[in-house]
């Protein structure tokens, strides 16, 4: 089983590239489950603020998740900002343990990111109302070694997802998956006809 790492700076559009990549694996019928990152600082995380250490920890605890998710067979997208090198080496090692790892680099400039941002974040981090803000007064390392670059900035999202899903299928991830299916196209609704015609027939148990 695999993860999906999308990281990147804040309004760098990796949320919105996770969430349209999870509707593709669930047309291909993925059980997937999607570890947003403001979702899991809410829900599993309220304790943690932004200090460095901080955000290490929240990145540890999401990939621990996604490490037991994997191991039951569950794939996971996580769509995190995950600032610096030793997290995003981290979080692999730890997802490494049962499923693998694909680290997503959804690329994008501040000043384009700033110009997106709906919130207004980065200009009230500009003008020194907000502290540690990715990119403006808190640091952000791009990844060293990312299995899959996206230029939010040159693509359009669905150019986007279409990039990632290439990549993924080139790289064997979605193969074995594929491999379980059918090898001739059927339907959900042609599957039932089926099972209820055979069951007709008394060749299937009631």
């Amino acid at each position: 089983m695999f993860t999906l790492w999308f990281m990147g700076r804040p309004a760098s559009g990796k949320s919105t590239l996770a969430s349209r990549v999870e509707d593709q694996l669930v047309d291909l019928e993925y059980p997937v489950e999607n570890l947003d990152g403001d979702d899991i600082r809410k829900h599993l995380h309220p304790d943690l603020g932004f200090s460095r250490e901080d955000r290490r920890t929240n990145n540890r605890r999401t990939a621990y998740i996604a490490k037991l998710l994997n191991r039951n067979d569950i794939p996971v997208i996580v769509g995190m900002i995950t600032p610096f090198r030793d997290s995003q080496e981290q979080a692999r090692d730890i997802i490494e343990e049962e499923g693998e790892f694909v680290l997503v680099y959804v690329k994008c400039s501040v000043d384009t990111a700033a110009k997106r941002d709906p919130k207004g974040l980065y200009e009230q981090a500009r003008d020194g109302n907000i502290e540690k803000f990715t990119g403006v007064n808190h640091p952000f390392q791009e990844p060293l070694n990312p299995d899959i670059v996206v230029d939010s900035e040159d693509f359009s999202v669905e150019e986007s997802v279409g990039h990632v899903m290439t990549r993924l299928d080139e790289m064997g991830v979605l193969q074995e998956h594929l491999d379980e299916g059918y090898s001739f196209s059927l339907s959900r609704d042609e599957e039932q006809e089926i099972t209820d015609r055979l069951q007709e027939l008394g060749y299937l148990d009631e």
